[in-house]
């Protein structure tokens, strides 16, 4: 990829992505490559990626998995993670306490 040098490179990525994704070449449910693959390909530091992955994530078009990396689409009710989170508020734990153990486990 080229960058154009008018627009900041993680937006020029998140753009690139995006158009990719809205051509079909990454599907619902596909992985984007690696932050460390596209960084490296690209020249570019990995933070630049991140960035430009997380303002997809932020628009919803694609989902950050925990040490896996970024999939095309939206979390749906068929995800085991949210299969899991749904049976653990049908054992009657709150949102809150959902996201206070979410902060426990991911803040270490």
């Amino acid at each position: 990829m080229i960058f154009s040098g008018r627009r900041p490179i993680y937006a020029e990525l998140a753009s690139h992505y995006e158009d990719l994704i809205g051509k079909g070449v990454y599907k619902e449910g596909d992985y984007l490559p690696s932050v460390r693959d596209v960084a490296l390909g690209e020249g570019i530091n990995p933070n630049t990626v991140a960035r430009a992955f997380s303002i997809l994530a932020e628009k919803g078009i694609v989902t950050a998995i925990p040490k896996k990396g970024y999939r095309v689409g939206k979390l749906k009710g068929d995800d085991p993670l949210v299969k899991a989170l749904k049976g653990l508020r049908e054992m009657g734990y709150s949102k809150e306490e959902l996201m206070e153990a979410a902060k426990e486990v991911f803040d270490d």
